[in-house]
């Protein structure tokens, strides 16, 4: 039978190898989640812009609802009144007359037997 050689410097080098590996395996592991994780954060904070935006206008716009000029603006315009003294007066549109649509006859296609269709086929010049 013969006599394996074991050499314990091989053996050790052979694990530290081994460690590395799955430390390596590790950190690419780590590194992949922090990039997805940045991608996240990213995304994150451009939606955070974008409702500070939203919220921004919101807040205006309750600020001019909440103001004597809309008030005042929904009052004239859309409430038909007015300030004493002042004479309200809605113009009225003339009745108009439908216009009666205009009928566009449509070109109906003759279908072609198939013998007219194996005759251009053959027998023209390509031009239909």
């Amino acid at each position: 039978m013969k006599k394996i050689n074991f050499d314990s410097r091989r053996l050790i080098v052979y694990a530290v190898l081994l460690v590395l590996f799955f430390l390596l395996m590790g950190l690419s592991t780590k590194f992949s989640d922090l990039n997805q994780l940045n991608e996240q954060n990213e995304l994150m904070n451009t939606e955070v812009v974008a409702l500070r935006a939203t919220n921004y206008v919101l807040e205006t716009q309750i600020a001019f609802a909440t103001s004597e000029a809309a008030v005042e603006a929904y009052a004239r315009e859309d409430g038909y009144m007015v300030r004493p003294g002042e004479v309200l007066i809605v113009p009225i549109s003339p009745k108009h007359v439908t216009p009666s649509p205009e009928i566009v006859p449509t070109a109906t296609i003759e279908p072609l037997s198939n013998l007219e269709i194996w005759f251009q086929l053959f027998f023209s010049n390509g031009n239909p």
